[in-house]
């Protein structure tokens, strides 16, 4: 019973917001990058390359995202906006160093791959969008812009819309990401490439899956589907999508609601595959359970928050504070004991979409979870009660 409860509380759970120089920002989600701060330049990134295929870039780059956040939504005059600034720069820096290209091909046309190239300048993009003009360092804004050359320079030669990651081996996501940077330059600069990005959301419409959503991998020469939609990817291109074209995405999100929104005991989740599949997890996915994909969850909440599916966002939000044993400790929060900053810096990434205070469901989304329990509490008692009148 007392289990019960602790899950009922939990799911009610709020952040916590403070005022910096007149602007309410969300006190967890920095909790949460102070605990990933000290970890990440312990080498935290380093340890996930050890367990995941890129988790040094990953880890890198959802760490410099988040702060980006923090630093765009604070007053630029305030020293939370220069340390957001510093961190991000730090981790866009190790994703630049060797350490952060050694796994990846330099003879690909586009070097190094579409996954690390993305990456890179997808976050190299949002520490300078979250900087002033005066602000930003002649470096960073020459390696952005070359980035982006370079970028859209293979996308333009290329009959498929999806360049390679690794040799014959292409994913839409990781493609995804490298568009959503080149929309960021035309939000900083004078439009450049407007006709790249077009281009590739034409070709990319063309070659969807039958459900209509982009797929999760693609051959390589033609550009047509390996693998249909799955959650991991799709919670990913969705994020992107709302920085790239958010009509194309709104619509791809409907249909994302319709192929992956799922519910156990009356909690929302992100499955990793859709309705009438049910495959398990692999190097792809993280951890599925009961058909339910943790990091499409995950990032599945950010998904739904940019959208304005606000009821979905707090659901999976409260549902991954509840299970994912959310803990603050001297001002550091961490998920899971803190044991996996991949899943910590997934997990901020995600919160970071309500760095400011947004509006509040408007319906009971718990309704269906607290039917369960009371069902359970019930038949408990029952039970309870007959072993207790029962004759010995």
């Amino acid at each position: 019973m007392a289990f019960l409860l602790y899950l009922n509380a939990a799911l009610y759970y709020r952040p916590h917001y403070f005022d910096v120089g007149g602007q309410r920002l969300n006190a967890d989600v920095l909790a949460q990058l102070r605990h990933l701060q000290e970890r990440m330049h312990q080498g935290a990134a380093a340890d996930m390359q050890e367990l995941f295929p890129e988790g040094f870039v990953f880890t890198n780059a959802f760490y410099s995202l988040s702060w980006s956040e923090v630093a765009a939504a604070a007053p630029p005059a305030s020293q939370l906006h220069q340390d957001a600034v510093s961190e991000s720069r730090w981790a866009v820096q190790q994703i630049a160093s060797p350490q952060g290209r050694a796994i990846f091909n330099p003879d690909l046309p586009l070097p190094y791959g579409a996954f690390y190239v993305g990456w890179l300048n997808y976050a190299l993009g949002k520490q300078l969008a979250a900087q002033l003009p005066a602000q930003r360092l002649t470096a960073d804004t020459a390696l952005f812009r070359h980035n982006c050359a370079r970028l859209a320079r293979v996308l333009d030669s290329t009959a498929a819309p999806y360049p390679e990651t690794y040799p014959n081996l292409t994913w839409p996501a990781d493609v995804a990401v490298g568009v959503a940077s080149l929309a960021e330059h035309d939000r900083l600069y004078p439009p450049r490439y407007q006709g790249p990005i077009r281009s590739w959301l034409r070709r990319a419409a063309a070659l969807t899956y039958s459900s209509g959503l982009l797929p999760h991998e693609v051959e390589f020469a033609s550009g047509r589907p390996r693998e249909g939609a799955r959650g991991s990817s799709q919670s990913l291109l969705l994020c992107l999508l709302a920085d790239i074209e958010p009509t194309f995405g709104r619509a791809q999100f409907r249909q994302y609601r319709r192929h992956f929104v799922d519910r156990r005991l009356g909690l929302p989740g992100i499955r990793e595959y859709p309705f009438g599949s049910a495959l398990g997890a692999d190097v792809d996915s993280g951890p599925v359970i009961w058909e339910i994909d943790g990091a499409a969850s995950v990032v599945g909440r950010r998904a739904a928050q940019q959208y304005g599916d606000v009821a979905l966002a707090e659901g999976l939000h409260c549902s991954m504070e509840t299970f994912g044993l959310a803990r603050t400790v001297d001002g550091k929060r961490a998920y899971l004991f803190g044991e996996l900053p991949l899943a910590d810096a997934f997990l901020v990434w995600g919160n970071a979409a309500a760095i400011k205070p947004g509006p509040a469901p408007a319906a009971n989304w718990r309704w269906r979870f607290q039917l369960y329990c009371l069902a359970t509490a019930a038949v408990t008692g029952a039970l309870l009660f007959w072993l207790w009148r029962r004759p010995r």
